[in-house]
């Protein structure tokens, strides 16, 4: 007995782990299995909506799984509330399965008892070949957020509604960064598991939208994820010399035409990335946000300066879109 609430515990923290490193790390996203039974409990939260469900197990008996979906917000998005499930729901989920033959899944849809199929990890789903579009937005938010809108300060949402994040790039880890990472355990040594916020440069690589508002001699760039606000002072052409080093570091923006130009430094967050690539003190970003003619795309591009991490400046690219009326909603991240 005492081992089966001991592998419940793990395929809990698994499950959660794996929403901040992608979900191939702990489950197996090439191989498909669809779990029915009855739903025990529901946790509708960020950073990921976690269910239990009971089975019948194959040999008789019941089965306990562990349910993971993407976060509440996105499914908020999307027209997924949380009163579409409940305890005591006969459900269906299809996904992946742990890959550590633990009952956990990481479910792309999920069918309910009259069929209507939920495709509760969105960019899965998606890949599944399954629509998913946003949900309808009030006429009135949207002819605000039009009006509001002047230049980069909007709101900016990732490419489509799977929350493709950053390109890649040229990422040229020294070898102590390589090993760094083959030594990484999320269950142990991720800080979001007890909802401590990225840093930078890593809080720029998630999927929620964020927001730049002109406060004049300064920017504030407001990040969905974790609740995060980033300061850019404009009217500094220096670093301060006595500043304290934080974990979105100290920030000094400049405009080079329709592009904003940001130098970081006094960084002391000890992760450059979401799967344990260490970051040294010394560490400097540099950011290119800019804006296309029509207003409706903000490119990116960082540039990293680590001798720590990297052999060479290491570089990523992406890009978010403007969706009137997208808004920048409360994270709230929360661990049960």
């Amino acid at each position: 007995m005492l081992r089966f609430y001991y592998v419940l515990l793990l395929s809990s923290l698994v499950g959660f782990a794996q929403a901040h490193h992608g979900a191939a790390q702990s489950y197996d996203v090439d191989t498909l299995i669809t779990v029915e039974g009855e739903i025990l409990s529901v946790s509708w939260r960020n950073p990921h909506v976690t269910m239990e469900l009971q089975r019948t197990g194959e040999v008789g008996g019941t089965e306990l799984w562990q349910i993971e979906a993407s976060t509440a917000n996105r499914l908020e998005r999307i027209g997924i509330s949380r009163d579409v499930v409940s305890v005591g729901s006969k459900v269906a989920f299809t996904g992946a399965p742990s890959r550590h033959g633990l009952n956990a899944l990481a479910a792309w849809i999920m069918t309910l008892e009259n069929g209507q199929e939920l495709p509760i990890w969105p960019q899965r789903a998606r890949r599944m070949g399954r629509t998913v579009d946003l949900a309808p937005v009030d006429t009135a938010i949207v002819e605000a957020s039009t009006a509001n809108a002047n230049g980069i300060f909007r709101v900016w949402s990732r490419p489509d509604i799977s929350g493709q994040l950053l390109e890649g790039g040229y990422l040229p880890f020294t070898e102590e960064a390589l090993m760094a990472q083959e030594g990484w355990n999320p269950l142990v040594d991720d800080l979001v598991l007890r909802c401590i916020a990225r840093g930078m440069p890593s809080i720029m690589n998630n999927p929620q939208p964020m927001e730049f508002i002109d406060n004049g001699s300064s920017i504030v760039l407001r990040i969905e994820e974790w609740d995060a606000e980033r300061v850019i002072h404009l009217d500094q052409d220096e670093f301060p010399v006595n500043e304290s080093a934080s974990g979105l570091g100290y920030s000094i923006g400049r405009w080079e035409d329709n592009t904003l130009v940001v130098n970081t430094t006094h960084i002391n967050d000890p992760y450059f990335d979401d799967i344990g690539t260490p970051q040294g003190d010394s560490s400097v970003v540099e950011e290119r946000f800019t804006l296309s003619e029509d207003e409706t795309r903000l490119d990116y591009e960082s540039i990293h300066v680590d001798p720590e991490t990297f052999t060479d400046a290491a570089r990523q690219t992406g890009y978010w879109n403007w969706i009137p009326g997208e808004q920048v909603k409360p994270y709230n991240c929360t661990v049960d």
